[in-house]
């Protein structure tokens, strides 16, 4: 609907009100022309070790633990506190030993410093027992960051989604152990939206109104509900399923959602209902998740 008619009509002070609030759209171009893929976000190993910027002595003590890890797998993982509590956990006891024997010498690091570098990379995931490698390995692991790759280039994605099979040419099961070694390292995280358990990448700071957008924006159908509202905010849901090619009942169950997670809302004007999305959740998705792509279509608010 037109600026010149809605000046025409004549409404109660309250939807004059509304009309102004973050329910308002006012640029119609199909927002299938608007939702353009994401450039791929690709990180190699030296630009996270920048970004982590590890210390010399750390790189020393996890290249003694890659051998270390792989001697024996211990199911708990560690936790200390103090160098007594070393002792409780024998594959850290001897990474401690080993790094003394290697390191005090040669490098000159007391036991106080190889202590507190050990205590601080498990503290930052770079050691996990449990897994018997290092995060540095992880990070050289080709299959490993294929998956973390993908994650990046798919937040919000479930291991159920069938882009995992076609384009990592793995199954689910696989995936599943996949990212569960990337979750305990924290180069991801997980979020459990509806049923399903759903992974983004980590430097995604959590929200939880956020991630649930990004989840439900996965299924296309939801872009295309809102930029039938955008096109005529008093379309019916029956009009929309007859645009869509898809059965009315199905659109009112989204639309339900939608209104939910406070995305859309419905009121009653004298010349019928109006169905108005919030502009400004949007806004604020665009600054986290870049797909879909809502800038274009808000363009000029």
């Amino acid at each position: 609907m037109s600026l010149e008619r809605r000046r025409e009509t004549k409404e109660p002070e309250e939807e004059k009100i509304l009309e102004e609030s973050i329910f308002r759209q006012r640029d119609f171009t199909p927002l299938q022309e608007k939702l353009k893929k994401g450039e791929s976000v690709k990180e190699d190993v030296e630009d996270l070790l920048m970004e982590e910027e590890l210390t010399e002595i750390e790189k020393d003590i996890l290249d003694i633990a890659e051998e270390i890890l792989k001697l024996k797998r211990y199911d708990a993982e560690f936790s200390i506190d103090s160098k007594a509590e070393i002792q409780k956990y024998p594959i850290i006891e001897k990474l401690y030993a080993k790094c003394i024997s290697k390191l005090s010498y040669n490098k000159g690091y007391s036991k106080d410093d190889i202590f507190l570098t050990i205590r601080g990379l498990e503290e930052k995931n770079w050691i996990v027992t449990n897994e018997r490698r290092t995060k540095m390995e992880i990070l050289q692991n080709e299959k490993l960051t294929r998956i973390l790759d993908f994650i990046k280039d798919n937040p919000g994605i479930h291991a159920r989604d069938e882009k995992v099979e076609k384009e990592l040419n793995i199954t689910r099961t696989p995936f599943l152990k996949h990212v569960m070694t990337l979750e305990r390292f924290n180069l991801i995280r997980s979020k459990k939206i509806g049923k399903s358990l759903h992974y983004f990448p980590v430097d995604i700071e959590e929200d939880e109104e956020l991630d649930q957008f990004k989840v439900i924006f996965l299924n296309s159908l939801i872009p295309n509900i809102l930029e039938q509202f955008f096109k005529n905010d008093s379309i019916s849901i029956s009009q929309i399923g007859e645009n869509l090619d898809i059965y009315s009942g199905t659109i009112q169950y989204h639309v339900k959602k939608l209104k939910d997670l406070n995305l859309v809302k419905s009121i009653k004007t004298q010349s019928g209902k109006k169905h108005l999305v919030n502009i400004e959740l949007l806004k604020k998705y665009n600054e986290i998740f870049k797909e879909p792509d809502f800038s274009k279509l808000l363009d000029g608010l």
